[in-house]
């Protein structure tokens, strides 16, 4: 394990960050996991929340999105709130719950998503986030050993990318059509749709976000869009 810690505190991008957790998550039998970056006194369900999905059904992750939606889910803040693991199942019984709420449950249920479990991470200056796991089994037929595992090698990791969006940087300037097309990509658009919104060809649209990767320094929209939140160059 220690020879993991060692590998992402060498790390640079933050992308590469997060894949290289998930990688080592998935080794250790992790079918799905999330990561919820959350601004500054920002709730971990809110719309400005940026999330790093792996291994859910595509159409589940597309509803997720939506910010409607996203803010149905009480299982992040409640796990927060909780300052501990807490099982899904058990985040939908350990307080009151809304229509939306029960909305929520029922397509979870309907998605497969039974038996993951979320966790807080938390990081300098109150930088903190959710992640979510799930073996696809009851907790208590895993290892306690790889749920240790699963729970360090997460905090590590979100540890680092706390380490490395407090780095000093150059200043970023973005033209106006840039900011343009990083507002949309904040909201979670995809490139085409962004197109059409703005009346831009996609492959212009491309070339835009291309750009902005770059000056960000970005391997990814996960890695842009939480730098883009961190130097305040948008809003969501």
């Amino acid at each position: 394990m220690q020879q993991h810690f060692e590998t992402i505190e060498s790390i640079e991008d933050l992308g590469e960050v997060l894949w290289y957790a998930v990688g080592v998550c998935e080794d250790l039998g992790a079918i799905r996991q999330s990561y919820h970056f959350t601004p500054l006194f920002q709730r971990q369900n809110s719309e400005r929340t940026v999330v790093h999905a792996h291994g859910f059904d595509p159409e589940w992750i597309k509803i997720y999105e939506e910010s409607d939606f996203r803010k149905k889910d009480p299982i992040p803040p409640r796990t927060m709130a909780h300052g501990r693991l807490l099982t899904w199942k058990d985040a939908q019984t350990i307080a009151p719950n809304t229509p939306d709420n029960e909305e929520y449950f029922a397509a979870m249920k309907e998605f497969g998503l039974v038996h993951g479990f979320g966790l807080p991470l938390f990081g300098p200056r109150s930088r903190n986030a959710y992640a979510s796991i799930d073996f696809d089994r009851p907790l208590e037929e895993v290892d306690k050993t790889i749920i240790g595992n699963v729970r360090m090698i997460s905090q590590a990791a979100h540890q680092r990318v706390c380490v490395l969006l407090e780095a000093e940087r150059e200043p970023i300037e973005l033209s106006r059509r840039e900011l343009e097309v990083l507002s949309w990509i904040v909201k979670g658009k995809s490139l085409s749709v962004i197109a059409d919104i703005l009346g831009l060809s996609p492959d212009t649209v491309k070339t835009y976000a291309k750009r902005i990767y770059a000056k960000l320094d970005a391997n990814d929209r996960v890695g842009a869009v939480v730098k883009a939140l961190k130097l305040g160059l948008v809003t969501a």
